[in-house]
Parts: structure tokens; C-alpha cells; sequence
């Protein structure tokens, strides 16, 4: 059997460089040789019609925006985002293990000649934004290729009518469907008449224990903490994090302009540190006394490491792109009410709810067995083609 080759989302944004992690773990530790293969876009016409693409365009451009407003006029921040940008760098060159890197769509197609099986993996690889790359959507490979997905996620509740066709395409090459939402199962049974499994993110599928060496055993913030992990441009959510450290009188410690840059966020908060890897993030997760985040995979590791969390909308529920439905079936999953909240509520109301973190490790141990079992016979049938 040839090496597996994994097709994943590895920005610099913590969510998703820890689910690559943990599906590359993953296979790895049950003796699967696989890589995550490297593709770099060349600048021809189909980058032009992204142009057209506009909430590509859009989120491109508020990272565009943050960079170069940053070095004009924020330059101490300008330089402490290539610190956290040198923290991705050293976290990916010492966990990952990269394929040679494809320049453009024809050098990617002779990816064929080194795998026989790929997978594509979690997050928002299925993302609408991400549709005009064909890349993500496995549709470089060969028809007598065997292609898996793992976790993959549409991040939306529906797929815009332009997109149907290309998206029912390669729907249809997918010999093995999994995705992580429930919404996002709905998508797929509606588009393609199939029942596609639903799965855990990746960062449930391996055992706690990779993320406790990952995380050490040294505090990365010495003293109590709130930890804030905001993505959106919310103020209402800083004000709630406001609200809470006087409640309880522990400080807030913040991630700041990850996605974009938040003016009011260069006054918010008592600890804001750049220098975070991946593996300190889970440090700051793990040893907070609460967890505030509008974050999917801020939730994940709050459940992981039994915190007190609460979490928000990044987006109003009207918004076309909003992703609210992946935390939305997290929850549900775990049967936990009462902790996606709105900024408005009550501090000491939300200081009395309680989590059954008992329940929350079966119901996660449950459905991490019924993913294990996907994955494991996904492989197995690969192997039988």
C-alpha cells in the first residue's frame, strides 16, 4: 500500500493546525504512512476568477488590512504577529511531515503518482470560499483513486444554488463520506440522496493524553486567568469579558487580531500574549479557571479540559457565511444547554449553571468510538480496492 496522502487545512490559526495534528497523529500512531501534501496556487486566470468569490475576497482583505494598518501605524504589533507567525512555523516543521510542495493545478494533478488513497480532512475544507480551488474537494485526483473524508466540514447550513452542481460532483467521487455537523449531513443527503457518517473533529479523536504532552506541564501564565478566545469583531463579548473579571476578579488573558485587526481589542484585556504556539494554546486552555471563546475549537478543549467556558456567536444567524452550526452540534452532541449564551445574560446567572463534565467524557468516549470505527474501515476498504 502506497502512503496515505492527507489533504488539510494548516493555517496559522490554532483550530486548524490542531486538527491536522490530530489526524495526522492519528494515522501515523496506528502505522499508517501518510503526508500531508503541499500545494502552492501560481498566479493564472483561475486566481483571477476568485476575484469573484466575494467572501474569499473578503476575509483576505481584513487580514491584508490588519498586516498593513499594523505597519504603519502599530508597528510593536506588526512585530509581535510574525512572533506568533514564527510560533506556527516551528510547530508544523516539528509535527508535520509535508509532501513536496506542487506548484500549481498541473504539478498537483502528478500527485496521482504518489498515492493511491487520499483523505481529506476536517475543519472547513468544504467551506463555500474554498470551493474555486479544487483542491479541497479532491477533484485533482484520479477517477480510480480511493478518496475518504474525514470530519470534513461545509462550516455553513447551506451551499449557495451556483455551487450545487460542482458541489454534488465531487460528493459523488467521495467513496467514504464523514463529516462533523449535523448540518452538515443534511447537506449531503439533500444534494446526493446519501447517508454520510457523522463523525467527531479530529482534536476528539485522539486520546487526551497527546494534547497533555503537547500542552507540558509548566504554566504558561503563572497566576488565575480568565482565557479569552475571541475570533470575532464582537465588542459586546468584551464587555461581557469585562463584566466577568470584576464578578470574579480574576484577570483576562486574550488572543488578539487573529483573523483581523480588532481596534478595540489594543485596549482589552490584562495579559495579551503573541509568543503562543499551538501546543501553549492548549496550555492556556487547560490551566484557566474559565474559558470565554466564540470559537469552535475553543469549546472543544474547554469540554477536553472540564472548564468552565461560555460561548458565543461569532456571526448573527441571518449572515450567509456564518459557521455557528458546528458549535451548534458540538453542544448538541454533548447535551449541554446553557453555555452558548448571549452577551446580554446575567453574570451571576451563568456563575450557578453547572456542567456534568462526567457525562460530557461518555458521550465524547462514545462517539470517539463510533469515529474510530468510521476511519478504521474507511482505511480497510481503501486497501481492498
Amino acid at each position: 500500500m502506497k502512503k496515505i496522502g492527507l489533504v488539510s487545512v494548516h493555517n496559522p490559526n490554532y483550530g486548524s493546525m490542531l486538527q491536522t495534528y490530530a489526524l495526522h497523529t492519528f494515522l501515523t500512531t496506528h502505522g499508517i504512512e501518510n503526508e500531508i501534501i503541499l500545494y502552492s496556487k501560481k498566479k493564472d486566470w483561475k486566481q483571477f476568477v476568485r476575484l469573484f468569490n466575494l467572501p474569499l475576497v473578503g476575509m483576505k482583505s481584513r487580514i491584508v488590512f490588519r498586516d498593513l494598518y499594523c505597519k504603519l501605524f502599530y508597528p510593536a504589533i506588526k512585530k509581535q504577529l510574525e512572533e506568533r507567525i514564527v510560533k506556527f512555523d516551528g510547530f508544523k516543521r516539528k509535527y508535520f511531515h509535508f509532501s513536496k510542495n506542487y506548484v500549481g493545478w498541473n504539478e498537483l494533478v502528478t500527485a496521482n503518482n504518489d498515492y493511491d488513497t487520499f483523505i481529506i480532512g476536517s475543519d472547513q475544507v468544504w467551506n463555500p470560499i474554498n470551493i474555486g480551488t479544487d483542491f479541497f474537494n479532491l477533484l485533482f485526483t484520479n477517477d480510480d483513486k480511493f478518496r475518504i473524508s474525514y470530519a470534513s466540514s461545509f462550516g455553513v447550513s447551506s451551499i449557495p444554488s451556483t455551487q450545487i452542481k460542482k458541489t454534488v460532483r465531487f460528493l459523488d467521487r467521495i467513496q467514504c463520506l464523514s463529516t462533523r455537523e449535523i448540518a452538515g449531513v443534511k447537506i449531503i443527503k439533500d444534494l446526493t440522496g446519501r447517508d454520510a457518517q457523522l463523525v467527531c473533529d479530529p482534536t476528539l479523536l485522539i486520546d487526551r493524553g497527546y494534547w497533555d504532552e503537547l500542552k507540558g506541564e509548566e504554566k504558561f501564565i503563572k497566576e488565575k486567568y480568565i482565557f479569552c478566545y475571541f475570533l470575532g469583531n464582537n465588542p459586546p463579548h468584551r464587555d461581557f469579558a469585562n463584566r466577568f473579571k470584576e464578578k470574579t476578579g480574576y484577570k483576562l488573558v486574550a488572543l488578539q487580531h487573529l483573523d483581523e485587526l480588532v481596534l478595540s481589542d489594543i485596549e482589552f484585556a490584562d495579559i495579551k500574549p503573541f509568543n503562543v504556539s499551538p501546543s501553549d494554546f492548549i496550555n492556556l486552555v487547560a490551566n484557566a479557571e474559565y474559558v470565554l471563546t466564540d470559537s469552535f475549537h475553543g469549546t472543544i478543549f474547554s469540554l477536553l479540559y472540564h472548564k468552565p467556558f461560555f460561548t458565543f456567536s461569532r456571526f448573527e444567524s441571518s449572515n450567509k457565511i456564518s459557521t455557528n452550526s458546528r458549535i451548534e452540534s458540538l453542544l448538541k452532541m454533548v447535551r449541554i444547554d446553557g453555555r452558548y449564551i448571549k452577551a446580554t445574560e446575567s453574570i451571576d446567572d451563568c456563575l450557578k449553571r453547572n456542567v456534568d463534565f462526567e457525562t460530557v467524557d461518555c458521550l465524547i468516549n462514545n462517539f470517539q468510538k463510533k469515529s474510530l470505527n468510521y476511519i478504521k474501515e474507511a482505511i480497510a476498504k481503501s486497501q481492498q480496492k
